[in-house]
């Protein structure tokens, strides 16, 4: 497992990239957040001395095992699967259409993850600012 310096920028690079991607590609906005989570909790894995983490199962496996991080286990579990779906099932904006990715990607999951890791990690300066899509 890389380091948290090494979770925590590369959860705030994807972040970055999140507002760059085209409203018209919503299943690369939700894998590019699916993945800003799993840096989100990989950094908070690994501040809490977790280093067994080496693929999804094992992750997916300590989120599920430990009572801590009961809250984020089910929203990234979730974003996990909406995220598997848009990429292997066809037409992903009948999935999520943009108009649902505010409320059903950033607001359901991504921020009450992120918000999650900040106040289990302690770090007030992990990304929080909303992240903003051109609608046009």
């Amino acid at each position: 497992m890389a380091s948290s310096s090494g979770h925590l920028a590369q959860w705030q690079h994807n972040r970055e990239l999140i507002p760059l991607i085209p409203r018209r590609y919503t299943d690369w906005i939700v894998t590019v957040s699916f993945y800003t989570a799993l840096h989100a909790v990989d950094y908070l894995l690994s501040k809490d001395g977790v280093s067994t983490i080496v693929d999804h199962r094992s992750r997916n496996s300590v989120l599920l095992t430990t009572n801590k991080y009961n809250f984020i286990c089910k929203r990234y579990l979730q974003l996990f699967d909406l995220s598997q779906t848009v990429r292997y099932l066809a037409e992903p904006a009948a999935w999520v259409p943009f108009n649902k990715i505010e409320s059903d990607v950033f607001g359901r999951y991504l921020y009450p993850i992120e918000e999650s890791v900040r106040r289990l990690s302690g770090n007030t300066e992990a990304p929080q600012a909303p992240i903003t899509i051109d609608p046009a």
